[in-house]
């Protein structure tokens, strides 16, 4: 199902300047020199921290919030959490939000195109991946016409990221219908001022990114303000077919962020931001002559504007309160094909309440959803009806209970979402964590429910996915085979059990292990066969019939390790790895989920960190992918190693420079093919990458 996006949008002109030819690595480096001209000010260090200062206990008590809503220390969450640091985010050097998300266990991400990418936890990794919740500040950035994200629209700059957290697993229960596999919360820098920051990117393809950052602290002391804002060419890719792939992309964002101390007992957030993006695209268009399907270079356009904003109040008897709100307008289009507009507020209240001497913190709330779009296709399909209005809401509680010793948490949670596709649903959970007389080991376990309702495509498109050529399947005609509404839906559901144990030994070993099981009853096959067969005369005589979709089961279980060494203060190894093994259990022969074939059954990953001098880091990451795909599909890609090789020098307190080089030591190769309808499958080639970033 793909979305439906808007034509005719024009790009900021100073994206379009970006758009010249590649440039050679030397041309690359004086860019690069010639930024560093710029004065530099007395303000604070551009380099990251040196590894001696990350100790193993302080990253143990790093408060996360993604896994209850509520801070709580790293080391005694119940749910296999990960945390990416704004250090582990600069040292890698990577360029891009998905790439940064490969240091998690059992995340899979593969690059689709110059800004394409797949992303999936514990399997289902495409283009138009469903089962994963990803938010921005705790705000839900998935698309409603198919229940995932289109990671090229949205730009977070990497600079702007204070940390990632990653849950693993299912989060119905805290954040709702989708959250399936797990939830990625991109938590970003406060407004605390931070003077005035530039960031020049450039990459030996002709890729250019240019990055400005500015903030200041209130007179008062009471809060702050912090603006960003980045534009950015990513050149074409070479095609598998061979020649230069039709996927450049281009792009542009800026932001603001307020903070506001109110009073002693009330504090005011508020953040807006826009977006544009143009990504080049070449799609098959299905027609019901001979050759049966044509090769249309498009183009993607996206612009987004939000404003959120959050009040938080603090009660008396230990009890406090939240509000938070969005605005948001959408429009875009992918030119030939599709066009859409929306609009989205959302509403919601937080109440969290800790009795006194009770060991319980209770936390519960609800929220309004008004979503309104307007989707036209323009070639092959349509949508109907083209305009919905949809109301959703939700209730929420949680229980959080620690006992008298602080060594036993039990954790117990329901979410309702009535969703304008899948009705009224139900997502619990339940967590224990121990830890025994070893302050420093933590045992817990958990089990959930979360689903995974219909999206506005899947109920309201109907679009063309092939042809099937006459005199195939017994037809004297053409049949054009349809995704649609005839389809049939499937309310997808999950539960899932997970053990987990973390150990810390000392400041220079920690291991976080976790087994998990997730059972899918229903999850969404497509059969053998075509249903709903129309007989149509224009342009020329074929039949239309539909895919089908029917409930069948899955199951997919496997280990996930992360290992974190620091045998020196100026030494760090890093390793995680993701063990999966998936099972389809179809209601008829011929039933397909594909589900194997999203799953790697192996993700591996080894990065080490060397301080060589107080000023110079040097990263090795290597990084290894299981085969994924079929033969018989045409979607087989063989399994893949890479090096990675990054290195941060801080020239002075306020220059820093980068080098990185990627896809070391591998052949050139596709990392995933494209999702039905996408024809061009690109490689993944060696590439080197400068940065400067200048504080003045």
């Amino acid at each position: 199902m793909k979305p439906a996006l808007q034509d005719r949008l024009c790009l900021h002109p100073a994206v379009r300047s970006l758009s010249r030819p590649r440039l050679p690595l030397s041309m690359l480096a004086l860019l690069l020199g010639a930024g560093l001209s710029l004065q530099a000010g007395a303000q604070s260090g551009a380099g990251v921290k040196a590894l001696a200062e990350l100790s193993l206990e302080d990253l143990m008590r790093v408060e996360v919030v993604s896994a209850g809503r509520e801070a709580e220390r790293l080391a005694d969450v119940a749910a296999p959490v990960f945390v990416i640091t704004r250090d582990d985010i600069a040292r890698t050097g990577v360029r891009s939000l998905p790439e940064v998300l490969r240091l998690a266990p059992g995340v899979d991400v593969a690059r689709l195109s110059a800004g394409r990418w797949a992303v999936g936890v514990r399997g289902d990794t495409g283009r138009f991946s469903n089962k994963l919740q990803v938010l921005v500040d705790g705000r839900s950035i998935y698309s409603p016409l198919f229940s995932g994200v289109l990671w090229e629209t949205h730009q977070v700059p990497l600079g702007e990221i204070e940390r990632i957290e990653i849950i693993r697993g299912p989060a119905g229960a805290v954040w709702g219908a989708n959250a399936v596999n797990g939830v990625i919360n991109i938590i970003t820098r406060p407004a605390d001022g931070g003077g005035r920051a530039a960031r020049i990117e450039a990459v030996d393809d002709g890729s250019l990114r240019l990055g400005l950052r500015a903030g200041q602290r209130l007179d008062d002391d009471a809060g702050g303000w912090r603006a960003h804002a980045q534009v950015e060419r990513q050149s074409a890719s070479e095609a598998q077919a061979g020649g230069q792939a039709h996927d450049a992309t281009r792009a542009a964002t800026a932001g603001l962020r307020l903070e506001r101390r109110i009073d002693a007992r009330t504090r005011l957030d508020l953040q807006a931001q826009v977006e544009q993006s143009r990504v080049e695209d070449t799609r098959l268009r299905q027609i019901v002559r001979p050759p049966y399907r044509q090769e249309v270079p498009t183009h993607q356009d996206y612009d987004r504007a939000y404003l959120s904003g959050a009040l938080e109040h603090r009660l008396h008897g230990g009890s406090s309160l939240k509000l938070t709100g969005l605005l948001m307008a959408e429009q875009g289009g992918e030119a030939g094909f599709v066009q859409m507009r929306s609009r989205t507020a959302d509403l919601e209240v937080e109440q969290s309440w800790r009795p006194e001497g009770s060991g319980h913190q209770l936390t519960w709330g609800g929220g309004l959803r008004h979503h309104r779009d307007h989707n036209e296709s323009l070639g092959d399909g349509s949508f109907t009806p083209a305009r919905r209005e949809m109301n959703d809401w939700r209730l929420f509680a949680q229980d959080r209970w620690t006992s008298d010793s602080g060594r036993l948490v039990a954790v117990g949670g329901l979410r309702v979402d009535h969703t304008f596709f899948g009705g009224t649903r139900t997502q619990p959970s339940l967590a224990l964590s121990w830890r025994p007389s070893d302050e420093n080991l933590t045992l817990w376990s958990s089990v959930s429910r979360a689903v995974r309702v219909p999206s506005r495509g899947e109920n309201d498109a109907n679009v063309a996915v092939a042809v099937i050529p006459p005199g195939q399947m017994g037809n004297p005609l053409p049949v054009r085979v349809l995704a649609s509404s005839a389809s049939g839906q499937v309310v997808e559901s999950v539960r899932a059990l997970q053990l987990g144990a973390r150990r810390r030994w000392g400041e220079q070993l920690a291991l976080d292990a976790v087994l998990f099981r997730h059972d899918y009853d229903p999850l969404s096959f497509n059969p053998a066969g075509l249903t709903g067969a129309e007989l149509l005369m224009f342009p020329q005589p074929h039949l239309d019939a539909s895919l089908r979709r029917v409930p069948g089961r899955a199951r997919v279980s496997g280990l996930e390790l992360s290992l974190d060494w620091h045998p020196l203060p100026s030494l760090r190894q890093q390793f995680s790895g993701a063990w999966s093994r998936g099972e389809e259990f179809p209601a008829a022969a011929g039933d397909s989920a594909r589900l194997r074939e999203r799953l790697p059954t192996r993700l591996l990953s080894w990065r080490t960190s060397i301080d060589l001098t107080p000023h110079l880091g040097l990263d090795v990451w290597v990084r290894h992918t299981a085969a994924r795909g079929s033969a018989s599909t045409g979607t087989r890609v063989d399994a893949r190693t890479v090096l990675d090789l990054s290195t941060r020098w801080a020239v002075s307190r306020d220059v820093t420079l980068s080098l990185r080089a990627w896809n070391l030591g591998a052949a050139k190769a596709v990392e995933i093919h494209p999702d039905l309808g996408y024809s061009q499958a690109v490689i993944s080639s060696p590439g080197v990458g400068l940065r400067a970033e200048m504080i003045f």
